[in-house]
This record gives structure tokens, C-alpha cells and sequence, in this order.
């Protein structure tokens, strides 16, 4: 379906069918120029030339579409071993049932009615087992195209016979009709590929013809009753390039060619699979122990809530094993936190991509004076990062019947072996030295000898570029460096240990931070911040064993828009050496509820960027945001825009400037009813901007908010109880452009109201029919939320239909996150009539589900008033209108809207209002000497809560904001659920 994870590698994900190019003409230039400059950049290498290492007796799980145990580069290691040692699929797309049993006819046996001859198949118990592998099965979005004995045919059927060969009723040889000829008798008996390295071929390869007509197979599975088998291969090609960049040894020499390969299929053909079958795949690799378990493969962070479980998962796994987990940082870049967050898990490298500019030309003829990272690789963020960064792009080992078994590929996908390769070496190299390792250390030798790329910040690159040798130095003369920390950081409320944290929608001055001593004995820590704007209120703490102390960060933000790091260290007072650090990563805004249009201008050289941050408010009913590039120039260049909301999902990306067939000067992101939050704009210079004559990319980006919007984060007002009347002035503000139109209230609702749950049976894999309801007149929203009972777990997804003037239902919203059980369909004012909900049980583990839907209507029952509802507005005017509630006398916490109309009258957004009822309120109080006070109106009493003052949190602590003196307090605004919630403005 639609949310499958995917490989991440940019070649070989898309519906092109591939075939090998015609006999005569395959590459005439040396392959392994580009895999040389690779294994220069990282200094594998120098490495390999000083220690000998190869690799040697290390043992690499390959997570990934399978390979093509056939290709000639990966038979043997340079010791004579075996280079591919297991083949073990964990999907579905190789399976075949043989349950049909049968006894043999003479010479003969009947499969769907199909006779085939078997000559002298050996059975000690008498009985065959039967059935057929169909080309069909194979996805049609597949390099391979269904076409796996490469006939240009997608309708293969290939009979399989399955025989007891060795002890009466363990079923341990597979035949397989690799020609169609209904003949077994001709056709090679192969055993599990664990056992023997069999390797089989569907079709006859042709000499006279100009394709390659067939490809490889192994039997990776054989259920021992017969029942079922498993044929491996890669009909993809991504996991037989990961292992040539891992361990090639041919034609093409990869990163360490001796070690061994396990072979785990854990995604399809077509680059589909999920989380399930990768779990299966590390945890299988563990077991059989793998000392490397490299994991190619992504969408990894298509939903927060996927991601914690995935994490959760992996973490679990990994601390059953020592072995080293590599993991591609993804190519959802450029955006923040679109790297896979591995944080905490101490065996596990995220790895990212670089590209030196002898790789790009040596790929692509592209003249990038400086070394890069590619734009599309995953970018971290507070918490997180890429551990290092790898080589890219290479060619490297491909399906025998593809391009002649050597293809060019990139993406973060390539980098991750190229880290495992490394791994392997040091490793080999520790074994034959007797030093001893851990999983943990050697990743750290790997982080403390990588090296910094100049024009990228750490949450891009981590520790930096992959340096072989300085990483051995490390392991062998800097092992205390590299123990494991005795100290560690933890939020106030949290028991999870955390190196970092990111504020993207909400800046935060003060963090409460527990550091604690994991050690047996007396600490004393020395606390240091890198950047001025960041501090704490002790500079050192002592600490008696295991007990811990509370420190407060402090930020006083810098006031230009853009991205800010800092990092906080602690420092062993006695030995001056890193015990702990804390990076913060802030997003500073252009507010476009106070400057409604921003125009900005730039220069990038090929393969940098540049990230830009908008915020948007309440009500805003379009937000625009234009890349235009400068035509100036005697060579225009060529960028990119991505865009990402408020949620970090990319909603858009484009191309303007030069291009091949037709250039254009701008792209425009158009964006109605934004949600309220911060925008991310990326800026990205293309790295082939010498194939135009470019040598950089000026530009001009803009963004414009539109409609009328509140300024501040919630429209909130309070009531005591029994209170029949609200009248308030409110203030709103036009963005850019003119406004004419009118404004209407809706409301109220009381928040809990019109709730109603129903609890399902979700099989797995079946589509199952939820609640039927229906909607009223006069509905402001419906929600629709999913939630599994009993912590089950799985993947789901929701559908709501609605039925039409036809008596048909249609489709009208969808909810499908990847791995997760929790999905939400908010519709806002819906259309009344009947809706029915259906759930997809899409992956469930157990094979079936309990699945509580929530579904809730807030209808508007005509509460809200304005006064001066019309208005003729130039762009920037403020508007003061006046708002009348009536105040139900039933429930505490109602919603509403103001509805904002244009003069046809259209709705173009809705300003959320909240009205709290009978709860405590606050007041405060601001001194001559700036400082500001918050307590009860009733008792005058102080309080600690949280305020924001101009849009950043700042901690109350016994009735005083912790504010900076430097700060000009204009609108302080407190959303604390136990009082009722305040917006002051300041001399307005």
C-alpha cells in the first residue's frame, strides 16, 4: 500500500523495468576508479596498505532487497572463503506453498495439472512435495518487472519440486523448472543456501542475443514437512550494490573484502517492506552472530509516533547484542530532524552523505570545487545527529542481468556500508592485535577519528567524515577516551538520559537538567557553554555515587532569525576530560504575525544550502513562499526549495533556475489555512551548476502571510462561575495584501462533548467496517482518533467515508502512519449527512487487534457574537472588533471560532477561541525595575507555572519570571491548565 518503508538509495526505487546492455558493449572504463576515490576519502585505504586488514573472519549482515549470489565480485573472500555465507529471506515475495503432496507416476508427477517429468528425483518416504512460483507474485513496481527468467514476459509459471532426500520426511532438496520445459530431470538439485551455496537461474542465457536472459536464485528456506519454500534473490538490485560497497572482491574491490556476508532479505523487489520483517532480520543477525548489521533501508521516520516505537524496538535488540548496528541517516533531508534518531543506543551509527569533488566528477562530470554533503541527507536535530558521514555515490556490484553487473547508485543507503566496511577492518585489525572491544568503543574510535567538512553544522554531519586510520589511533593509544561515560543528563521530569534537545515551535529560556554520577565514586564537574547565549546557574556540581543534581540551563536567545546550536560540557574537575555535554539546538523566526511579508537574499556555491524559518499564526488564510533566482548573472544558476511545516513533514520541493530542457527564474509554495507554527524553507544549490556555466546561485526568497490572524498563540478567555456574559475587545491584525470581507462567530462547544467510542476486531491484512454516524447541521469539527487496546502492536490505518446524493459512499479522508496503531481525521465543518469509518488491519503481528475508535462532533450552538464585523483593510492594519459570549451554564471548557470570510463570502480561515469557566485566575504585576510577578487575582498569592512573554517560555518560580533583563516585555500569555488561561498586552 501506501506507506511502505522504502531503500534509501535515489536509483532503482522507481516502476523502470532493467536489462543488462547489449553483448559488446559493456563498460569499457575501470569500475573501481569511483570505489578507489571512496576508500581514499575515508582513508580505508592507507588502512588496508599499513595494517593488512581486510576484514578478515568478520561476519556483516546485509538488511536489504537480498543479492544476487551469482554476481562474480561477491563468491570469495581474497582468502578462498566464501564471501556470502546465509541467505535468509523475511518476506513474502519468494514464498512458495508446496503442500500438495504426491507420490510419483513411474517418471512423472502432476502439478496444476501439468505433467513433469522427474527422472530420478531421490524421496526416502515416497512422497513429493509440489507447487509453482509465479512471476505475478513479484510486485510489477520492480527493477525486475516480473520478468525473472528475463523473456521480456511477466506470466512465468515455474513448477516446484520438493524431496526428502536424505532421511524419510524431512524434506531437504528443492527443483525448480528453471527452462518451463515440465522436466525436473534436467534441472540442478539445490539445498538451503546455508548449507551447500547452491545457486540456481531462472531462464537460459542466449550467447547470440544481446541480453543477459536470466537471473539467480537460492533456496533460503525449506520448511521441513515440505509445506513451503523460500527462493531468494534480489530483484531490486540495492541490496547487491550495498554488498559490493561492503566486501566486493573481483572485479571491483570493496571497503573490506574479506569479510563474510549474511545475506537478510527484509525488503521486497519493488523496495517495500516494514518494520516487522527488519526487526526479524537484526534480531536473527544477532543470533547468528553477526559482528555488523548493516540496515540500508528507510522511510524511518514518517510518523513521531512509528518512530518511538521503532526506536523502542531497536533498542531492545540491540542491547541483547554486541554487534554493530549501521543504519543509513536517511535521505529525507534537507529538512531538521529528518535524520533516523538513534540517540541513547550505544551500538548503533547513523551515517549520513558526503561527496568529495573527485566523486563528483568522476559520477557525474560535475565541477564541485569544495567537499560536500548531498541535500537530501538526513539532518538531525537537539537530540540527535548523523554519527558520521560516508561516501555517497559509487559504482559498485549489480544484478548480473542489469547494465552488466556494475551500476552507478547514491543516497544515504551507499554511505552505511561503506561505515560497515570500516567497522569491519578496525575489527579485524583489534582481533589480531588482542585488543579488546565493544561494540560501543569501536563506534566512538570511529566518532573521536572522524573529521569535521567545512560549511556544515554538526546536526548535518555529526562527528564528520569517516577517517579509518585516526579512528584505529584513537582504539589503540586513546582507550580511556573512549569508555563508556560515568555521567550522564537527564530533563527534570524524565528518567530517559538525553544528549540534547531542539526548541523548533516554541523557544524556551530555562531547561531544569538532572546530571547524574553513574560511577562508584566522587564526582566533581565543571560545567562550560560554548556560545554566550547560553548558561547555567552552577558552574560546577559534586556528586556522591549514583546520585544526581539539579541544574538550570538558561538562553537568551539571539535576537536575528536563523538556526542556533550551543553545547553545554561537563568536565571532570580532576582529569579535565568530557564526561557529558548537552547540545540545544534553537529556532529563531521571522515573525510574519508582525512583518506579514519578508524578503531575503542570498549566494550559494554548488551543493550548500541555506535554511530559513517563518512563523505563521492562527487565522492566517494563505501563506506563500517564492525562490527566485537571480538572471543577472552572465550564468544563471540552478536551487532547489524545499519546504517543511510546522510538523517537519516536507509539503513541497521544486527546482528553478537553469535547467537541461526548460529553465524558469521562480518556484512558488502556496500553502491555505497554514498551520500555525514554523515553517522550515530550505535553499539548496544544485551540484551541476558547471553544466550551465554556473560556478554559484544567487537568489531571492520572499514569504508572505495572508488573511486576518490573532498574534497570539491561543485566543483564550475566562469566566467565574455563573457568569451569563462576556464582552471583550479583541485584536486582530491583516497580513500582507488588502482585506474585504466580514467575520462571523461560531461556538461554543464544550471540548469533551459528542464523544462516543466503539471497540473493533482488526484481523491482519483485512479491511473492517468501524462505526456508522451521523453528522448535523451547524457541526464546527469531527475528529476521528484510533488507539489499540491492550498495547497491541502493529500498523493500521483509517479511512472515512461519506455517503453521496448517489446513495454511494465515498472516500473523503485517510489516516495511514507508518507503524502505528494511532491514526486522527480532523474535518473541519463537514458536510452533514452519513459517514461510516473503516479500519485496515494493514500489519498486525498477533493476527488480530482490538481497536477503540473515538469519534467526536462539536456542533456550534450559536453563542459567539461580533461586533463591527465588516472590514476594508490595507496589508499590516490592525483590527479591534468586539466579541459577545454568551457563557453555557454547563462544562468548564468550550470551544469556538471566528470565522473569517472574503467578500464573496467565502470561509478562508477560522481563529480558534477557547473559553475557560470557574477555574482559579491569575494576575500579574510588572516593577519599576522590569522584573514581573505572577499570583492568584483572589489571594494575592505568588505561583510557579509557565508564561510566554513575546512568544518564549520562561519559568515562574515562586511568583517571579526568570526573564533577562534585556528582554522588552510586550504580551505575556499563561496556558496553565490549573488556571484559568491570561493574555496581558503590554502598553497596547
Amino acid at each position: 500500500m501506501k506507506k511502505y518503508i522504502s531503500i534509501l538509495a535515489l536509483i532503482l526505487v522507481g516502476t523502470l523495468c532493467f536489462a543488462a546492455p547489449a553483448r559488446g558493449q559493456e563498460p569499457t572504463f575501470d569500475v573501481s576508479i569511483g570505489m578507489q576515490e571512496a576508500l581514499r576519502t575515508i582513508k580505508a585505504d592507507e588502512f588496508k596498505a599499513q595494517s593488512g586488514a581486510i576484514g578478515r573472519g568478520i561476519k556483516v549482515a546485509v538488511v536489504d532487497t537480498g543479492v544476487d549470489a551469482s554476481h562474480p565480485d561477491l563468491q570469495k573472500t581474497p582468502d578462498g572463503n566464501s564471501k556470502i555465507i546465509d541467505y535468509i529471506d523475511f518476506t513474502k515475495e519468494g514464498l512458495v506453498e508446496t503442500k500438495v503432496a504426491a507420490a510419483p507416476d513411474g517418471y512423472q508427477i502432476s502439478i496444476d495439472k501439468n505433467q513433469y517429468a522427474i527422472g530420478e528425483v531421490q524421496t526416502k518416504s515416497g512422497i513429493l512435495h509440489l507447487g509453482t512460483f509465479k512471476e505475478s507474485q513479484i510486485s510489477e513496481n520492480s527493477p525486475i518487472c516480473q520478468d525473472v527468467n528475463r523473456d521480456g514476459k511477466s506470466d512465468g509459471i515455474f513448477g516446484i519440486l520438493v524431496a526428502d532426500e536424505e532421511l524419510s520426511g524431512i524434506y531437504d532438496t528443492v527443483y525448480v523448472d528453471t527452462n518451463q520445459n515440465f522436466n525436473f530431470s534436467d534441472e540442478v538439485p539445490l539445498k538451503i543456501y546455508a548449507k551447500n551455496h547452491d545457486v540456481g537461474f531462472f531462464g537460459t542465457d542466449n550467447p547470440l542475443t544481446e541480453y543477459i536472459e536470466k537471473s539467480s536464485f537460492v533456496v533460503a528456506d525449506i520448511e521441513s514437512n515440505g509445506n513451503f519454500i523460500k527462493l531468494g534473490f534480489d530483484g531490486n538490485g540495492h541490496g547487491t550494490h550495498v554488498a559490493g560497497i561492503l566486501g566486493a572482491n573481483g572485479n571491483l574491490k570493496g571497503t573490506a573484502p574479506g569479510a563474510e556476508i549474511m545475506v537478510l532479505k527484509a525488503v521486497e523487489s519493488s523496495g517495500d517492506g516494514n518494520w516487522d520483517n527488519i526487526f526479524k532480520a537484526i534480531e536473527y543477525a544477532s543470533s547468528q552472530g553477526a559482528d555488523i548489521i548493516n540496515v540500508s533501508i528507510g522511510n524511518l521516520i514518517s510518523s513521531t509516533a512509528s518512530h518511538d516505537a521503532q526506536a523502542k524496538v531497536l533498542k531492545d535488540l540491540s542491547a541483547k547484542s554486541d554487534a554493530i548496528i549501521v543504519i543509513a541517516a536517511g535521505n529525507g533531508g534537507p529538512g531538521l530532524a529528518t535524520a533516523y534518531d538513534m540517540s541513547g543506543i550505544d551500538n548503533v551509527i547513523t551515517v549520513g552523505a558526503y561527496m568529495s569533488p573527485n566523486l563528483w566528477k568522476i559520477n557525474y562530470n560535475a565541477n564541485v570545487p569544495t567537499e560536500t554533503l548531498w541535500y537530501y541527507t538526513g539532518v538531525g536535530h537537539g537530540t540527535s545527529r548523523p554519527t558520521v558521514v560516508a561516501p555517497s555515490s559509487v559504482i559498485s556490484t549489480a544484478n548480473i542481468w542489469d547494465s552488466g553487473g556494475y551500476f552507478l547508485m547514491d543516497g544515504t543507503s551507499m554511505a552505511a556500508p561503506f561505515a560497515s566496511g570500516s567497522c569491519a577492518l578496525i575489527l579485524e585489525k583489534a582481533k589480531a592485535a588482542g585488543l579488546t572491544t565493544s561494540s560501543g568503543s569501536v563506534i566512538k574510535a570511529l566518532e573521536a577519528g572522524a573529521r569535521k567538512i567545512d560549511g556544515y553544522l554538526e546536526i548535518e554531519q555529526g562527528s564528520g567524515l569517516i577517517d579509518v586510520v585516526k579512528s584505529w589511533n584513537m582504539l589503540v593509544n586513546e582507550g580511556n577516551l573512549l569508555n563508556t561515560s560515568k555521567v550522564a543528563m537527564s530533563l527534570k521530569d524524565s528518567q530517559e538520559y538525553i544528549e540534547g534537545i531542539m526548541f523548533r515551535n516554541e523557544l524556551q529560556a530555562q531547561l531544569k537538567v538532572l546530571i547524574a554520577n553513574l560511577s562508584d565514586s566522587l564526582q566533581t564537574i565543571k560545567l562550560e557553554s560554548d556560545q554566550q547565549w547560553a548558561s547555567t546557574d552552577k558552574n560546577e556540581v559534586t556528586l556522591a555515587p549514583t546520585n544526581k543534581a539539579e541544574v538550570m540551563f538558561s538562553y537568551d536567545f539571539p535576537k536575528n532569525p536563523g538556526l542556533y546550536n550551543t553545547k553545554i560540557t561537563g568536565y571532570d574537575k580532576l582529569s579535565g576530560k568530557s564526561v557529558a555535554s548537552f547540545t540545544t539546538t534553537a529556532v529563531v523566526p521571522y515573525d510574519l504575525g508582525k512583518t506579514s511579508e519578508i524578503l531575503l537574499k542570498g549566494e550559494l556555491s554548488p551543493c550548500h544550502w541555506t535554511r530559513y524559518f517563518f512563523k505563521t499564526a492562527s487565522g492566517m488564510s494563505e501563506l506563500d513562499i517564492t525562490l527566485k533566482i537571480d538572471n543577472t548573472l552572465p550564468h544563471m544558476g540552478r536551487a532547489m526549495l524545499y519546504v517543511y511545516d510546522p510538523d517537519g513533514q516536507k509539503v513541497y520541493e521544486d527546482t528553478a533556475g537553469s535547467d537541461y530542457i526548460s529553465p524558469k527564474q521562480s518556484t512558488v509554495f502556496k500553502a491555505t489555512e497554514p498551520k500555525p507554527g514554523i515553517w522550515e524553507a530550505v535553499v539548496v544549490s544544485d551540484y551541476n551548476l558547471s553544466d550551465f556555466g554556473a560556478v554559484k546561485t544567487a537568489y531571492q526568497l520572499s514569504a508572505e502571510a495572508f488573511g486576518i490572524f490573532s498574534d497570539v498563540k491561543e485566543l483564550s478567555f475566562a469566566a467565574e462561575k455563573g457568569e451569563n456574559y462576556l464582552s471583550k475587545e479583541i485584536l486582530l491584525k491583516n497580513g500582507s495584501g488588502v482585506f474585504k470581507g466580514r467575520l462571523e462567530g461560531a461556538g461554543l462547544a464544550e471540548k469533551n462533548e459528542g464523544i462516543i467510542s466503539e471497540t473493533i476486531k482488526v484481523e491482519d491484512g483485512k479491511l473492517v467496517r468501524g462505526p456508522a454516524f451521523k453528522v448535523p447541521e451547524n457541526t464546527m469539527d469531527l475528529y476521528i482518533d484510533s488507539a489499540a487496546e491492550n498495547a497491541a502492536k502493529g500498523d493500521i490505518d483509517i479511512y472515512l467515508y461519506k455517503k453521496d446524493t448517489d446513495e454511494l459512499y465515498k472516500e473523503i479522508a485517510f489516516s495511514g502512519k507508518a507503524d502505528s496503531m494511532e491514526e486522527s481525521i480532523h474535518i473541519k465543518t463537514p458536510q452533514a449527512g452519513e459517514y461510516v469509518v473503516y479500519v485496515d488491519g494493514f500489519s498486525i503481528p498477533d493476527k488480530s487487534a482490538n481497536i477503540k475508535i473515538k469519534t467526536q462532533i462539536l456542533t456550534d450552538k450559536m453563542n459567539v457574537y461580533i461586533q463591527d464585523i465588516n472590514g476594508n483593510l490595507p496589508a499590516g492594519y490592525e483590527w479591534k472588533p468586539r466579541l459577545f459570549v454568551n457563557i453555557p451554564q454547563e462544562g468548564s471548557d468550550f470551544r469556538g471560532y471566528i470565522v473569517v470570510e472574503n467578500s464573496n463570502p467565502t470561509c478562508i480561515s477560522r481563529i480558534p477561541l477557547r473559553f475557560v469557566v470557574g477555574k482559579k485566575m491569575l494576575k500579574i504585576e510588572i516593577t519599576q525595575d522590569g522584573s514581573l510577578y505572577v499570583k492568584e487575582k483572589d489571594t494575592n498569592r505568588p505561583v510557579n507555572t509557565d508564561i510566554l512573554v513575546n512568544g518564549v517560555k520562561y519559568l515562574v518560580v515562586d511568583g517571579k519570571a526568570l526573564i533577562h533583563q534585556s528582554v522588552i516585555i510586550e504580551t505575556v500569555e499563561i496556558y496553565d491548565e490549573k488556571y484559568a488561561p491570561l493574555i496581558v498586552r503590554i502598553n497596547s
